[in-house]
């Protein structure tokens, strides 16, 4: 855990007990898993509301809303917060009110006293998870054959795993046409490594090809349709075919 300067000494000094606390907690063996993890949250929740915005990811620049008016919004999923977690320098951060802009690729939260919003940096954030999804920075270069890089929504963490690239973009209306948002998902394999695209049953037949007839056989008998739901579709044929090779 980094502190910010603006942290005296006899406020850090307050916290020794709780460093203490915390340590004898993760020492004791954890023969009732419910318990450990209550304390230890418990224990987490008394230090940060203690540090209040000297914690790290209340450092963020300020976020303006745009007033643009438009069908939609540029947020993943909602447009309202959504709870969720952020693990941020190596700290995990719960109970956290999130956007995820999908215009401009930025993580948003409240500040400490919830009076303004700011921006978190990307190279700081290890993952968040809102909606019952995980995203993780991925940076993108010609060795793993990403080409953007960003926040991606990892949909199955296996070998191997499976992203998703998510992103809207605001499209101005001409004449009687509404100014509104559109969302477009580019879905990837990392084998190794490397992040190959797929947009469809071939692209990803061509990815896992040593197990091609196997995968052909798994999607024709559960009926897998990847036109109408590439999404669920790619994730169930990767994760048959990680157990093939595990």
């Amino acid at each position: 855990m980094c502190f910010d300067m603006k942290l005296s000494f006899p406020a850090f000094a307050g916290f020794l007990p709780l460093f203490i606390c915390i340590s004898s907690v993760c020492a004791q063996p954890a023969s009732d898993s419910t318990l450990y993890k209550e304390s230890v949250s418990k224990i987490r929740q008394v230090y940060f509301d203690e540090i209040g915005d000297n914690a790290q990811i209340y450092h963020g620049s300020e976020y303006i809303r745009n007033g643009q008016k438009a069908i939609g919004f540029p947020f993943y999923e909602s447009n309202e917060m959504n709870a969720g977690s952020v693990s941020y320098q190596g700290t995990t951060y719960s109970n956290q009110s999130l956007y995820y802009n999908l215009v401009s690729d930025e993580l948003i939260i409240n500040n400490y006293p919830r009076n303004a919003l700011i921006v978190l940096a990307m190279g700081k954030v290890d993952s968040f998870t809102i909606m019952n999804h995980v995203f993780v920075p991925l940076n993108g270069d010609k060795t793993n054959r990403l080409e953007k890089t960003g926040y991606y929504d990892q949909l199955y963490a296996g070998e191997p795993s499976v992203y998703a690239r998510r992103e809207k973009r605001m499209v101005v209306g001409s004449g009687s046409e509404e100014t509104r948002y559109i969302q477009h998902d580019d879905f990837f394999i990392e084998v190794k490594g490397v992040y190959y695209p797929v947009d469809g049953k071939s692209a990803l037949l061509d990815v896992l090809k040593d197990q091609e007839d196997l995968l052909k056989k798994y999607i024709r008998t559960n009926k897998l349709n990847f036109k109408k739901d590439l999404e669920s579709s790619l994730v169930l044929t990767t994760i048959y075919y990680s157990q093939l090779k595990h």
